[in-house]
């Protein structure tokens, strides 16, 4: 590197090791049934309303609305929706739509179904769109002139007496009213003797829409044609008064200018913006129409080639009368109702040009910003201009489209096609659930969140399971050694929107609630805080289904690995306690699982930065002393480990002690990371006895 003479500044990296960031902790990660959504993709939302724009509201069909609505009333930031359908429903059945015919009558040109950016979206709920289509047309013109209008006077003497001049009145280009030029005595070197040149240039100083010439021995008036241009119309000049000094007498039709011919490869046009390559054209008199393909269009000079030629264009007899038009529709979408008033969607000039960028299956399958609620289908009508769906005059309703009955294999998922728990693989999601408690499904449910390393299954017992003595037992069968998952009970009881009645109920797992619940008090308190006890109610909640005695819950938390939800008094409803479904007493709480997951996945994330460098003592010492131990510090001050000093809880080994001469040959390096985790305090045992009191005598 050159340097200046004088000071020199060099920026460096330096020698410090990346500090280890945090990762994400409270994600939710939802399988549910929804009335509506794209399935198996997850949809991020941050909010309820966000997930009502993209799944809809609530439903009888899906408890989703309600769990995710409990999420984010008790704390819950951000969540991973995924919509489960019954996929044996062959998608022509599965997702309403509606088929317009084209303009002739004739075919089907257009499949109008429910869908979101160009997917299906099946379900019962595409049944409250509607569609309305009209035949439009964005770009219009009439063909351009290849002369303009020109009127000649009669012959005049060589001058002119205007010492009491005649007033000029034509109407130019059709205009509502004349242009009159009035003559001025300034105008002329010699009022009564002036020349044709003089009579000329005064016209011409005021008015731009005609130019005044001289031939031979006449006077000519001759359109700019730019009103004309404006208008789309031809140019046209027509006097309406007589002015038989000049040469000029009223008449009674207007001389228009001459169109060009009307062929495919000699048309132009006056007005050639707007028009598009690939726009599908209609050539009419209103007498005869055409139906063509633009190919190419020239703005500056209007020229335009289409195909196929006209078949006869001496039908047109009256070329004036020619306007050429791109055959295009609007399409509107109502939901609800079919209205106006219910309009969601609206979308203008739209083609069925394949090539066109205004194509209509292009602009609302669009991934970005196509349609949110419906899809196109083109049926394929060839002859261009003719497949516009034909008008619909009010809104037709989407038929068909059916929800299905999902299976437990449905929820599960298959990891190569990745749906059901699959779906949330490429996503970086801590906390999942399921709106249902089959057994399979809570057992792929742990499965999958043990196979992923970094994720909690958050189930629940099944509804009456707590009242008729069989939670016990559920949670039993889905115990392991080191579940990555635990369980609740009973379920909760709720407002319900869509019930009836004056004060409508229901009854749903708690599921969505508790994983709220989670995000909050690590939000409020840390990773480390077990999710449970006073502080974890559950907002939003009338009551559970069934009240448990502190027996009962003793036996539903120690024998089946069940966490009761309870009502406390001046407390709420709360989570009262926080156990896992693991048989290992080390993994035995909540906490201390999340923690792990929490640990693993930043420092998996933080030393990415060491692949690849050289594998000896000053990398050894960067990991331990530069990364994972100032991270381990952090969480030790904030009291995310058990009591006693950092040299007492947790360890951190990188050297050659556990990276041996033939390890590092293979290109490996291991860190080790021990802890000691803070476990909560969830039985606690207080004493009361008497003591020997009263007073004492001593003898002298």
């Amino acid at each position: 590197m050159a340097f200046n003479i004088g000071v020199n500044v060099v920026e460096t990296d330096g020698t410090e090791a990346p500090t280890v960031t945090g990762a994400a902790v409270s994600v939710g990660a939802f399988n549910v049934l929804t009335q509506r959504g794209v399935p198996d993709t997850p949809v991020r939302v941050t909010s309820f309303v966000q997930f009502v724009d993209r799944f809809g509201s609530y439903f009888a069909g899906g408890l989703g609305a309600y769990l995710v609505k409990g999420f984010f009333d008790n704390g819950g930031q951000t969540a991973y929706v995924n919509r489960v359908v019954d996929p044996t429903i062959a998608a022509s059945d599965a997702v309403a739509s509606r088929t317009l015919p084209d303009t002739g009558g004739t075919s089907p040109t257009l499949r109008v179904e429910a869908g979101f950016r160009g997917q299906a979206d099946p379900g019962t709920w595409g049944r409250g769109l509607f569609v309305r289509t009209a035949l439009s047309s964005s770009a219009s013109s009439r063909l351009r002139e290849s002369a303009p209008a020109t009127v000649t006077g009669a012959a005049t003497a060589a001058t002119v007496n205007m010492s009491a001049p005649p007033t000029l009145s034509v109407k130019v280009d059709g205009a509502a009213t004349a242009t009159v030029v009035t003559f001025l005595g300034t105008d002329f070197a010699n009022p009564a003797a002036a020349t044709r040149q003089e009579i000329r240039d005064a016209i011409n100083r005021q008015t731009h829409l005609m130019v005044a010439s001289v031939s031979g021995s006449a006077l000519v008036l001759t359109s700019t044609g730019e009103r004309a241009a404006v208008s789309g119309g031809w140019s046209g000049l027509q006097v309406t008064a007589d002015a038989t000094a000049l040469g000029f007498t009223a008449m009674s039709n207007p001389v228009q200018g001459t169109p060009v011919a009307l062929t495919a490869g000699g048309t132009r046009l006056a007005r050639p913006d707007g028009f598009e390559a690939g726009d599908a054209l209609t050539v009419t008199d209103a007498t005869t129409t055409v139906r063509v393909r633009l190919l190419s269009v020239d703005p500056a000079s209007g020229a335009v080639t289409w195909a196929p030629d006209l078949p006869n264009p001496a039908a047109f007899t009256d070329l004036r009368a020619v306007t050429v038009a791109n055959a295009e529709f609007d399409l509107t979408v109502a939901q609800g109702t079919g209205d106006a008033d219910h309009a969601v969607e609206t979308f203008p000039a739209l083609s069925m040009e394949p090539g066109a960028a205004n194509y209509a299956p292009t602009v609302l399958n669009n991934p970005l910003s196509g349609s949110r609620f419906v899809r196109l289908v083109d049926l394929g009508t060839p002859s261009p201009g003719t497949d516009r769906p034909a008008p619909t005059g009010g809104f037709l309703a989407l038929q068909g489209g059916a929800d299905g009955t999902p299976t437990a294999t449905h929820f599960s998922g298959d990891p190569a096609a990745r749906t059901g728990f699959f779906a949330f693989d490429p996503f970086d999601v801590q906390l999942v659930c399921c709106e249902r408690t089959d057994t399979a499904i809570a057992q792929a449910g742990l499965a999958y969140c043990a196979g992923r390393g970094d994720a909690v299954y958050v189930g629940a017992v099944p509804e009456g399971f707590v009242a008729a003595g069989q939670a016990v037992a559920y949670g039993q069968a889905l115990q392991t050694k080191k579940a990555y998952g635990a369980l609740y009970g009973p379920w909760i009881v709720v407002p319900d929107p869509i019930g009836t009645g004056t004060s409508p109920q229901i009854t749903l797992p708690p599921v969505g609630h508790v994983l709220g619940v989670y995000a909050r008090i690590e939000a409020t308190r840390g990773i480390w805080k077990a999710p449970a006890g006073d502080e974890a109610n559950l907002l939003g909640v009338l009551d559970v289904e069934t009240r448990l005695s502190d027996a009962d819950h003793t036996e539903l938390v120690v024998d089946g690995g069940v966490n009761g939800i309870r009502p406390v008094p001046r407390s709420g409803i709360v989570v009262d306690a926080s156990r896992t479904l693991s048989s290992d007493p080390r993994w035995r709480y909540v906490n201390v699982r999340l923690l792990f997951n929490f640990v693993e996945s930043s420092l998996r994330t933080a030393l990415r930065w060491a692949r690849q460098e050289p594998n000896r003592e000053a990398l050894w010492s960067a990991v331990k002393f530069g990364t994972v131990t100032p991270f381990l510090m952090g969480l030790h001050r904030l009291g995310a480990f058990g009591t006693g000093t950092p040299e007492q809880t947790f360890t951190v080994t990188v050297d050659a002690t556990n990276n041996p001469p033939d390890q590092v040959q293979q290109g490996l390096l291991q860190v080790r990371v021990l802890f000691y985790p803070s476990r909560p305090a969830e039985t606690i045992v207080i004493t009361v006895g008497q003591q020997a009191g009263g007073a004492t005598t001593t003898e002298a």
